[in-house]
């Protein structure tokens, strides 16, 4: 199922609904790695702990782990677009208002609504990509290459924003980043949403989760390939979460300007972005779940070495190796994914997908300050990757032992 979703060629879907797909993407997915220069460092400048910038930073994951599938399901009822408009928006005017608040607890709350908003941004391209380009992988390839250039682009102009026109730009930046996603999704054509006759008015009650959502996201877990696929992207979102977080602050500790992390992340951005176009050819020869397998490890490896690494050209490195793996594992992920849920379930796929990673996600930095606090941050990066890597090799044992794995990874 798994290949056939990958090696399907192109329809004919017009430029006029791909380009709006592409941008939508790459503002909602990046936001996170244009954050991840500023915000660690601005709770760093301010004093606070490690265990303090692990909770804040693992705050974001809160409501989307809690009220995504509910998003999700109502995207499936009554379309994406404006959905992801006013979460979009959402988004902006949290992060613009972060240096006014210099109180923890509440910059915990802003994290939190500004973490819902570009969650549910991201949701709803993956539905828009799950329902238009997810047959193709020259599309799957297209969209990831958006997603990256996204994180290429986006850190850099934050980190120089940091270190040119301060605290106040570099959030302003973020900011508009966020809104960009709703401009973009403004002009998705509204038959992206898919036939009018399925799609009705938002009401009210529709605000209320519903039990039944819940419940009909979870069972689409039990498809194998779903149920492989969401386990090997925690993992990677867990990768991720470091990258997110203490990364840029490990990074400032040995003396690297903010403009010389952004360029780090993007290196690995620029690298992800080219490697994305190489799913269609990689996927003609090896199988979909296995090289996913791989390179979720790959991912792994090449960020919690990073306290290892002694010159900037190391870290170069690493990040152009990390950027490769990620760049290759994206458009599988999306792709298995979406294919697994089906066309009347793509936002609640998406959803279930972002519940199980949000655990990952904010588990992740809290641990790893905890863990920071008693050993110190280098050994962290080294103990957290280790847990990292063994799940992903349980997953490789299941893939390789289990029956109904196996049977699904065969082309």
């Amino acid at each position: 199922m798994a290949q056939q979703a990958m090696k399907a060629g192109p329809g004919a879907v017009p430029a006029r609904t791909q380009a709006p797909i592409y941008a939508v993407g790459l503002f909602s997915n990046s936001l996170a790695d244009v954050a991840s220069v500023v915000l660690p460092l601005w709770l760093a400048t301010d004093g606070v702990s490690a265990a303090g910038i692990g909770f804040v930073l693992g705050a974001r994951h809160l409501l989307p782990f809690l009220f995504s599938i509910h998003g999700g399901a109502l995207m499936d009822r009554v379309g994406a677009r404006q959905l992801m408009m006013a979460s979009s928006l959402t988004s902006a005017a949290m992060l613009i208002l972060f240096p006014a608040v210099p109180w923890i607890p509440a910059v915990i709350v802003l994290q939190m609504l500004n973490g819902y908003g570009s969650s549910m941004s991201w949701i709803g391209a993956q539905a828009y990509f799950g329902r238009v380009l997810a047959h193709s992988a020259t599309y799957a390839g297209r969209f990831s290459f958006s997603l990256r250039f996204g994180s290429f682009i986006g850190p850099p102009v934050a980190g120089f924003a940091w270190d040119t026109i301060g605290v106040w730009g570099a959030f302003a930046v973020l900011s508009l980043w966020a809104a960009g996603t709703s401009v973009a999704a403004w002009f998705i054509p509204r038959e992206a949403d898919g036939p009018i006759a399925e799609r009705r008015a938002l009401k009210w009650n529709d605000m209320v989760p519903r039990a039944s959502d819940y419940r009909d996201a979870f069972q689409l877990a039990r498809d194998p390939a779903m149920k492989i696929v969401l386990v090997i992207t925690v993992m990677r979102i867990a990768a991720s979460s470091i990258q997110d977080s203490f990364y840029p602050v490990w990074l400032a500790s040995i003396g690297l300007p903010a403009t010389q992390i952004g360029v780090l992340i993007t290196v690995s951005s620029a690298l992800a972005a080219v490697s994305s176009l190489w799913v269609a050819p990689v996927t003609r020869v090896l199988n979909p779940l296995w090289v996913l397998i791989w390179t979720a490890a790959g991912s792994i490896i090449f960020v919690s070495v990073t306290p290892s690494l002694d010159s900037f050209a190391l870290l170069m490195t690493a990040a152009a190796l990390r950027g490769l793996c990620m760049g290759v594992s994206q458009p599988l992920m999306l792709s298995i994914l979406a294919d697994a849920a089906g066309p009347g379930f793509l936002a609640r796929g998406a959803a279930l997908r972002t519940t199980a990673n949000r655990v990952a996600a904010s588990v992740t930095p809290v641990t790893m300050g905890s863990v920071a606090h008693f050993v110190g941050l280098a050994a962290s990066f080294h103990i957290v990757g280790a847990i990292l890597l063994a799940g992903v090799g349980l997953v490789g044992f299941y893939v390789r032992t289990h029956p109904v794995a196996s049977e699904t990874t065969r082309e």
